[in-house]
């Protein structure tokens, strides 16, 4: 009799276990009452007002995607994660968002290094990933489940370079965050200009975050020939660097990477920011009708002007939600592949077309300079 009863007790947990996996595999189950989509950047800390431009452009778009009838039937839900704009912490997030099943899909990481940390993370899950901003080439090669809406530094560093080679500048001097982004623009930057007949007399890296002192770099710089000041850096040091630099005499132009399209920095660096030109992917200027409709629903929605972030991971979570609804289900693979077949797709920054990238091809730099502490796109 014992050995029937254990028998038995040890059925039932086989069969538990069994009817258990079956209901707890797989993202994002069917009987679920929303679509869970998280959202990955820096709320808190130092670089907090790029995690609330994401914030801005996301719920903008799942405000209207929702008010259409959502995703196969269904509102989405938004799982904040809160990286820091750190590495470490990202690899957090991304493991927390891995964690809940029901989590189908990820707009972020917002700065690269998260990216390429919490990348991985999101490959093995097989959750399909959208960057709102990460530019370092190698987010593009993480892997099949990893996109970012952006395009890279190869393409910012090179334009960059060839503009300014074409506006007559010859020697310049470049200071750059050492992070992945700040390394990888600079390091494109300085390949293509070398390779366009420029040359390089400086390239000077400081820890962002750390470094708060740049008047060694500056001096150096201020003792040289150089012609322009090419800075890949955030807002903080950013408006340090470029108020040292006139507190030392210097006066060539600086041309900044598109970190520095920020009302941060133009309130930091003061009357200082005046004439530093800005590299940026959107401006609210741009005449096309979808742009333009975006920026009138921002401004309607938030009683702001549009900064150049807010209109990328608004179109993340839509190209997002539109791959959902292709895919017609929230299986990772069929989203992964309906992701990968974006083509044509008119969004405020333009046309995404992932067919044959892991990044769109063709979005357009524009060039602001500031004046009066105001971006105004450079004529």
């Amino acid at each position: 009799m014992k050995k029937v009863l254990i028998f038995i007790m040890i059925m039932a947990v086989l069969l538990a276990t069994v009817f258990t996996g079956c209901s707890s595999s797989g993202k994002g189950s069917k009987d679920a009452d929303t679509i869970k989509i998280g959202v990955a950047s820096p709320y808190t800390g130092d670089y907090a007002q790029f995690g609330d431009y994401t914030k801005d452009g996301v719920e903008l778009a799942v405000e209207e995607i929702n008010n259409a009838g959502g995703v196969l039937g269904k509102p989405i839900e938004i799982v904040y994660g809160d990286d820091k704009g750190d590495s470490k912490e990202a690899v957090s997030v991304a493991q927390k968002f891995a964690s809940d099943k029901n989590i189908v899909g990820i707009i972020g990481h917002f700065f690269s290094g998260a990216s390429l940390a919490a990348g991985p993370i999101y490959q093995q899950n097989e959750i399909p990933a959208i960057a709102v901003a990460s530019t370092n080439p190698n987010v593009a090669n993480i892997g099949n489940y990893v996109y970012r809406i952006n395009v890279g530094d190869n393409y910012q560093g090179s334009q960059l370079a060839e503009l300014l080679k074409a506006e007559g500048y010859n020697k310049v001097s470049v200071i750059y965050d050492n992070s992945d982004y700040g390394k990888g623009v600079s390091d494109v930057f300085s390949n293509i200009f070398k390779a366009v007949g420029g040359e390089v007399l400086f390239n000077e890296t400081y820890l962002g975050g750390q470094d708060k002192d740049f008047s060694l770099i500056l001096t150096k710089i201020k003792n040289s020939d150089t012609e322009v000041i090419v800075l890949v850096s955030y807002y903080t040091e950013a408006s340090l660097i470029i108020q040292q630099a006139r507190n030392l005499g210097i006066d060539v132009p600086f041309y900044a990477s598109d970190s520095l399209y920020t009302d941060d920095f133009l309130k930091l660096a003061g009357d200082d920011a005046n004439g530093t030109h800005v590299v940026c992917y959107f401006h609210e200027s741009d005449p096309s009708e979808a742009a333009q409709e975006f920026v009138k629903k921002f401004e309607n929605k938030y009683n702001k002007k549009v900064d150049s972030w807010s209109p990328y991971a608004y179109d993340a979570m839509h190209v997002m939600a539109d791959a959902i609804n292709r895919a017609g289900t929230t299986d990772g693979p069929a989203i992964r592949d309906a992701i990968a077949a974006t083509a044509d797709f008119q969004g405020a920054t333009g046309v995404t077309n992932f067919q044959g990238a892991r990044e769109p091809v063709g979005k357009d730099l524009v060039i602001l300079v500031v004046e009066d502490g105001q971006y105004v796109v450079e004529k």
